[in-house]
């Protein structure tokens, strides 16, 4: 044995000498991936939205390697986040989509908080950030700088930019179902907010007659009005005149959150004075001078908001907003996720998401 050691320097260890040995420090505990959402959570800047579906989100889950996020400003069924987990799931990554409540104006509060999540790899802004978040990201790309609107936020190399889809997809859904439908036509948009003017822009790349948008305050409305003015004739009016506006329109579509919650006893066929039955006997007023052939479409993705379901009733036909809400999540996903597979293919596993 002493031969042994004295060949190959090993030294027998005494007891003593193992109990002075100086213990080695555990290394801290990784911190978990989603843990600067709990955070966020914790200290009331954002919330898990409850009616989305499919939108659960176990922060705890050290397994999601990306985190997409929809911001918005109150808790609506949207569909995104379902179509997303479900493509997700079909083709086995470790990502997870999730729509998530904020207030629009703590948005730079909402993005700094998010630029901290490392595995945060972009998302969306829905309904009150479209027209809110620009200013809080790096920069946008043609499809948003256009029309200063988004509706897709990407991050690429680090950098938070964004785009829109949200025209492009609105016009693939309404032609998909009613084809030919815009070109020649009058449209009215009902509505000026962050989702107006996407809508209006791509219509307008369609051939109507005219595009007016209708809107409480008109100064706002003039903007997309001479936004889209290089494409086609557009006026911008006050909801004053909404039902002479109606009386020849081919198209009509309703941008405003009228229908939604908590305004879902109002329509987008009148203003809205917070009287709910005066603002019905107008709607019904102003809906009778709509023609029969006209089509009415709503972005809300409730399944049959006041403005369609009175449009229906009056006999006219209608296009619901979960076709928007499909027909731009392909392209969206794509920009987002980087996964190159066929719009067919993900449309499909997407549609079976959102049933």
């Amino acid at each position: 044995m002493g031969i042994f050691n004295t060949l190959f320097g090993r030294k027998q260890s005494t007891p003593a000498a193992a109990a002075t040995a100086p213990a080695v420090p555990a290394a801290p505990p990784a911190p978990a991936p989603l843990a600067a959402i709990q955070t966020m959570i914790d200290s009331g800047l954002i919330s898990i939205a409850a009616q989305p579906r499919n939108n659960a989100l176990d922060l705890s889950d050290p397994s999601i390697e990306r985190l997409y996020a929809f911001l918005i400003d109150h808790d609506y069924p949207g569909g995104s986040a379902a179509m997303h987990n479900a493509v997700f799931a079909h083709f086995g990554l470790p990502y997870r989509s999730c729509f998530m409540i904020g207030d629009p104006a703590r948005v730079g509060e909402i993005v700094a908080g998010l630029r901290t999540c490392s595995i945060y790899s972009g998302g969306g802004a829905g309904s009150g950030f479209k027209d809110k978040i620009a200013p809080s990201l790096d920069r946008l790309a043609p499809s948003a700088e256009v029309i200063g609107s988004v509706n897709v936020v990407a991050r690429e190399n680090g950098a938070f930019v964004g785009h829109n889809t949200d025209g492009i997809g609105f016009v693939a859904g309404l032609l998909n179902e009613y084809p030919g439908c815009v070109a020649g036509q009058k449209v009215v948009i009902l509505g000026a907010g962050g989702t107006a003017l996407p809508i209006s822009y791509e219509l307008a790349k369609e051939k109507p007659s005219e595009v007016v948008i209708v809107n409480r305050t008109v100064a706002k409305a003039q903007v997309i009005a001479d936004l889209i003015a290089p494409l086609t004739t557009a006026r911008a009016v006050g909801e004053d005149v909404l039902g002479d506006e109606l009386a020849s329109a081919g198209l009509v579509v309703n941008t405003s959150n009228k229908g939604a919650q908590p305004n879902e006893k109002f329509s987008a066929f009148a203003a809205m004075t917070g009287d709910v039955d005066a603002d019905l006997a107008q709607s019904m007023a102003n809906l009778a001078r709509l023609p029969k052939e006209a089509i009415v479409a709503d972005i809300l993705l409730e399944d049959l908001p006041l403005t369609l379901k009175l449009a229906r009733e009056a006999g006219n036909r209608t296009h619901s907003g979960q076709h928007m809400n499909l027909f731009q999540a392909a392209p969206a996903f794509k920009i987002l996720t980087g996964l190159d597979k066929p719009d067919l293919e993900l449309l499909d596993i997407m549609r079976k998401a959102i049933g």
